[in-house]
């Protein structure tokens, strides 16, 4: 099935009433309904937005769930109407509006065998409906205090093997919800000293954020949330007018999925003293770990004691520590645990070592609208990222040193692997997975009808082992 959440735009002074579309009356909102005696907000023009499935076995749409209803005072004025002169009023609901511009999922919200379909929308409402008969899952819709624009993200992190929801607004707030609806941890990206107006004219706000990524980013075995936030000043009166806003920076955030907090280093700058381009995309992180040892993750996947994670801190803080020229020469990537942060905006790729926040940049020359890929592109057993850029081009960067391992790729846009259940975090960081054994993935002759393949499943979420029917 293909989910999609869709917009619908329709003004009732543009619209017959099917009882008497015979007489060409208009629903008759307005006494004149070609325009001239309504203003913007009286208008008439409204929006809502609906979950749409489509099923591809037997060709038609199984689900069309309208989920909110709004007026539209913001939208582009119809020629019918008015001509098209009329100004937008960019105000109106301060930015809140019934527009679907998240990205549905579905997924098991308690374990079960039933799917659920997750989504949030510009109203501030994530909705959790029962993918079979469309209904709303107890607990839910939540309400948020500013729109929902990107896609939620799922996993298992607290340890009752039940899904925990993630969902990020266009404002900042950052809220994570169990399978009812409950709130476990909230915050907005900016401190409480950042967000106060005090004696200052101005505030600090965000203006929008990057999709939300997932993943190990010290090495520690917890999971962490990774995003971009634009950062801009404003005063008081203008918090709703984008227009009013001035762009200040970019930050790139790393925060502890159990508990909410900001992890060490973290957040970073990344344009700091730049011209801000208030026009550029923010894509999803890529996570990936471009160490060249990458053995310690094998034995990872099936869980760390307090020993080894004290054992990971103390190289990481070894890692971070100041380099000088008497120093050992650092192996390829740092020397730190955990994952790799890719991040492209505007013309430049930021690459980040998680653990100490060591990074490089490289500038392509032209703007990198979408999230970066990682894959053995050209089949040399060596990992290589896929950055396009705006002009079409596609460019290859190939690292001789870090090796391919098919838990430590993204090769499917936004999610890591194409027909997974299962690919909201990293490979090496997700709480299970399934992966091909190396000496399956060597060319060879083989004869006779069967054809051996070693692979491993491993499944190391917490309290798994108390849940033997999960």
């Amino acid at each position: 099935m293909i989910l999609c959440s869709v917009s619908y735009y329709f003004d009732e002074d543009e619209c017959k009433d099917p009882m008497t579309s015979g007489s060409g009356k208009s629903f008759g909102k307005h006494a004149n309904a070609d325009g001239g005696d309504e203003t913007e907000e009286e208008r008439g023009r409204y929006v809502a937005n609906a979950i749409m499935g489509y099923n591809l076995r037997w060709k038609y749409w199984s689900i069309q769930e309208v989920l909110d209803l709004s007026t539209d005072w913001s939208a582009p004025l119809g020629d019918i109407v008015s001509g098209g002169t009329a100004s937008i009023n960019s105000n109106a609901h301060g930015g809140m509006g019934a527009w679907a511009l998240a990205t549905p999922i579905a997924v098991k919200l308690d374990g079960g065998s039933k799917n659920h379909i997750i989504v949030g929308t510009s109203m501030g409402l994530v909705y959790a409906l029962e993918a079979q008969w469309h209904g709303l899952r107890s607990g839910w819709p939540v309400q948020m205090r500013y729109p929902v624009e990107q896609k939620v993200l799922v996993e298992d992190v607290v340890g009752n093997t039940n899904l925990e929801v993630f969902v990020v607004s266009t404002g900042g707030d950052l809220v994570s919800l169990n399978a009812d609806g409950g709130v476990l941890w909230a915050r907005n990206l900016l401190t409480d000293d950042e967000t106060t107006f005090g004696k200052a004219a101005k505030t600090l706000i965000v203006r929008g954020t990057s999709p939300l990524s997932m993943g190990d980013v010290d090495g520690t075995g917890r999971l962490s949330i990774v995003v971009v936030a634009m950062i801009a000043s404003t005063e008081r009166e203008h918090m709703h007018r984008p227009d009013k806003h001035d762009v200040l920076e970019h930050r790139l955030y790393a925060i502890d999925a159990v508990t909410g907090d900001d992890l060490e280093h973290f957040p970073i700058v990344l344009n700091k003293g730049i011209d801000v381009l208030t026009s550029s995309s923010m894509p999803q992180p890529l996570l990936i770990d471009l160490h060249e040892d990458q053995s310690h993750w094998l034995n990872q996947i099936h869980g760390l004691s307090s020993e080894d994670i004290d054992k990971i801190r103390q190289i990481n803080r070894r890692a971070a520590a100041d380099f000088t020229a008497s120093s050992q020469p650092r192996p390829h990537g740092g020397a730190g645990r955990g994952v790799h942060i890719v991040q492209p905006l505007g013309s430049t790729l930021y690459i980040i070592e998680g653990s100490t926040a060591c990074s490089q940049t490289v500038d392509v020359g032209d703007t990198i609208p979408s999230m970066v890929q990682a894959d053995d592109v050209h089949g040399t057993g060596g990992l290589d990222l896929v950055v396009t850029t705006s002009r079409g081009e596609i460019l290859t960067l190939e690292s001789d040193t870090v090796s391919y391992h098919p838990l430590n790729v993204w090769n499917a846009g936004v999610t890591r692997a194409p027909g997974s259940s299962n690919a909201q975090a990293h490979g090496f960081s997700s709480t299970q997975g399934i992966f091909v054994h190396p000496m399956s993935r060597v060319w060879r002759d083989i004869l006779g009808v069967y054809i051996p393949i070693t692979f491993e499943i491993y499944d190391r979420r917490p309290n798994i082992a108390n849940e033997p029917n999960r």
